[in-house]
């Protein structure tokens, strides 16, 4: 077991390594050539980017911590706050577990239904998705980026607002999730009352990761902006391609947080609005940010400590 564990992370340590090569080999430049790159940009035009990512962070965790209540895993912020503030790091870690996994040790510790914490993290995973895909949807009809790759579709534009629709009602009817948690909905599964869904709570986290998305997408665009302060890049095909882009790196299980594979989907995508050699340089900028930022939240949560955090309305 600890052998295929080892050689799972080595295999996805080497793609990451395989797809930054082709995409700094496609983009004709260096590893040198992007730190430079990075270091052109005063670090005060960072600021605001950092800002919206970390605010995306916080975000994402208050969504975590209602989903633990779905499924009625009471704990203190001041506990889910650092562990989530942690996991959110080890998803970087090749190997795939560290990020689900770390959750699911530490408050099993707590007395805590495995399986519960399981599916709360299920529950976030799949709305993230899902929310990202029904952005897409609906954005889809008021893009031109589209008609020069794959041409015009009249049926297209109106086929995809209907799935995203589609998927907005899945995605806030308890139906659903009571056919996908049917094992863990009992008594005895989830070792104390069944779970309920209500269409509020389903409703509350749907926004949440909606409202964590768009701010992640002002991160991108200040971080571009940061770059190219001439350039208006805030529209409706930018927007687009930064949730494609996001979407790809949920769904690329053997790149460990989408690294390398969302940044050369964005760099292939973003090459037709923009045409700058630094392009590849601003496509990894919004990567470093965010990771700082995360790592801000994780020293914010540690310093600040449980006096601050038990105060906080869950």
């Amino acid at each position: 077991m600890e052998m295929n564990k080892l050689f799972m992370a080595v295999n996805k340590l080497l793609v990451v390594v395989f797809v930054f090569s082709w995409l700094f080999r496609y983009a004709n430049v260096t590893f040198i050539d992007v730190i430079e790159g990075l270091s052109q940009v005063s670090p005060i035009l960072f600021l605001l980017p950092a800002f919206f990512f970390f605010l995306h962070t916080l975000i994402t965790y208050s969504a975590w911590h209602r989903s633990l209540l779905l499924f009625d895993v009471q704990e203190s912020v001041s506990k889910t706050a650092p562990l989530f503030a942690f996991s959110t790091l080890t998803k970087y870690i090749p190997g795939g577990i560290w990020h689900a996994g770390s959750r699911v040790f530490v408050l099993a510790r707590y007395g805590h239904s495995k399986l519960r914490v399981f599916s709360s993290i299920l529950v976030e995973t799949v709305l993230s998705v899902t929310v990202s895909a029904i952005l897409i949807c609906f954005l889809y009809p008021f893009i031109s980026l589209y008609q020069n790759i794959i041409g015009s579709a009249a049926f297209l534009d109106l086929l995809a607002p209907a799935v995203g629709l589609i998927l907005a009602c899945c995605l806030v009817t308890p139906f659903f999730y009571r056919i996908v948690f049917y094992r863990y909905n009992s008594e005895v599964s989830l070792g104390g009352r069944a779970t309920e869904f209500r269409v509020d709570q389903l409703v509350v986290l749907a926004l949440l990761h909606a409202l964590g998305l768009l701010i992640y997408v002002l991160g991108y665009y200040f971080t571009f902006k940061a770059y190219l302060p001439e350039q208006n890049l805030l529209s409706v095909d930018f927007s687009f391609i930064v949730m494609a882009a996001t979407l790809s790196g949920f769904l690329v299980i053997f790149s460990p947080a989408g690294l390398g594979v969302r940044e050369s989907v964005l760099y292939l995508a973003i090459a037709q609005l923009v045409d700058d050699p630094m392009l590849v340089t601003i496509c990894l900028a919004p990567r470093l940010l965010l990771l700082i930022a995360e790592v801000l939240f994780y020293c914010l949560v540690k310093i600040v400590g449980a006096g601050f955090f038990n105060k906080v309305p869950t």
